[in-house]
């Protein structure tokens, strides 16, 4: 058996203790460099999209009367429709003109009347506010959005609730859940900012006046 004298004992343990003591060094370096990376990178979709009473744009506008019937002369200019089994929910833009006002039809398609303020006109702007989908999820309720703009109604149009997305990047459908108002927001094909393939599901929160998002993929 080898056998070393007391210095080179004393040597041997303080290489072990320098060896011990670099490879301390490396982990608590490795843990500070990759405890950062750990944590989910921030969502390019927020947490909650806070709502505002009523539409921006109806503050520039004038607004038709809750209920007011639509002539019939004018119904032709109804467009962006989207429907139930007897309902309609759409946009009209009276004689083909630049302000949108929503509309509503509760005995399918033939009579159809004014269900809230004006959505937006053709004004330096305006177009941000500019409705080009209906989600109508009942007779009483419908989501109508653009890639900048959520409104929705849950009370026939008498109350309207709007959230704004300056950046107008995002892609907005239906999500259907059950006992409730949901929304899938995904980047358009032409988006390059946010991740390709990625999507929040956002469910309505009226009570708080919000959309809360309880579902995401950043892949």
């Amino acid at each position: 058996m080898k056998s070393y004298g007391v210095a080179t004992i004393k040597l041997l343990r303080k290489g072990a203790m320098k060896r011990l003591v670099l490879s301390l060094a490396c982990v608590v370096t490795v843990a500070v460099t990759v405890a950062p990376m750990a944590g989910a990178s921030p969502s390019p979709y927020p947490r909650t999209l806070p709502l505002q009473r009523g539409l921006t744009m109806s503050k520039y506008g004038r607004a038709l009367p809750w209920g007011t019937t639509i002539p019939f002369s004018q119904t032709r200019w109804v467009v962006i429709k989207s429907s139930g089994p007897a309902y309609r929910w759409g946009v009209w833009q009276m004689n083909g003109g630049p302000a949108q006002y929503p509309v509503r039809s509760i005995d399918g398609g033939v009579r159809w009347t004014a269900a809230g303020p004006q959505l937006a006109t053709d004004w330096a702007g305006g177009s941000l506010y500019y409705v080009t989908k209906t989600i109508a999820e009942s007779s009483s309720s419908v989501v109508m959005v653009s890639n900048s703009i959520i409104d929705v109604t849950v009370d026939g149009g008498r109350q309207w609730f709007q959230y704004l997305y300056a950046a107008g990047d995002w892609s907005i459908n239906r999500h259907s859940v059950a006992g409730g108002i949901s929304i899938r927001v995904s980047p358009p094909s032409w988006a390059t900012a946010l991740p390709h393939g990625s999507y929040a599901i956002y469910n309505l929160d009226l009570a708080h006046f919000r959309w809360n998002r309880v579902e995401q993929s950043l892949s």
